[in-house]
């Protein structure tokens, strides 16, 4: 019997690829930085939001991304203690990243727009 291959677990695999999508990730992170200093966990829930509950990435996913984006000088990461009792990670955009994000928001913006023309078009053949 075959499973719904685009269906696991209550989860539509569409989203959880294109939200998995590291190059996806690294957009969308600098995207959270650009708006205002976060944590990990603040990154993850904000991701869950963001994809309607069908993708938490956890801390083995995200913290790999974030340490990438930080070796390479688009983030850095600051110990902070806040409200709770224990200091959390807090990053921030660098200016290397700004201009970065800019970058991608322009080729992003593109490739989606790209990407929707495409699926308007098999939609147009009935095929979804």
């Amino acid at each position: 019997m075959l499973e719904n291959i685009f269906r696991k677990k209550g989860k539509n695999l569409f989203i959880t690829s294109f939200f998995g999508s590291k190059e996806f990730l690294y957009f969308y992170i600098l995207h959270l930085l650009s708006e205002r200093d976060m944590y990990g966990e603040e990154i993850s829930k904000a991701i869950l939001i963001v994809s309607r509950g069908t993708w938490y990435p956890n801390p083995g996913f995200i913290y790999p991304v974030l340490k990438k984006l930080s070796v390479s000088g688009y983030i850095k990461g600051d110990w902070v203690i806040g409200e709770s009792k224990h200091p959390r990670l807090v990053y921030k955009i660098t200016e290397k990243g700004k201009t970065y994000y800019r970058t991608l928001r322009k080729d992003w913006k593109e490739g989606i727009k790209e990407f929707i023309e495409i699926l308007r078009l098999i939609d147009e053949e009935g095929l979804l």
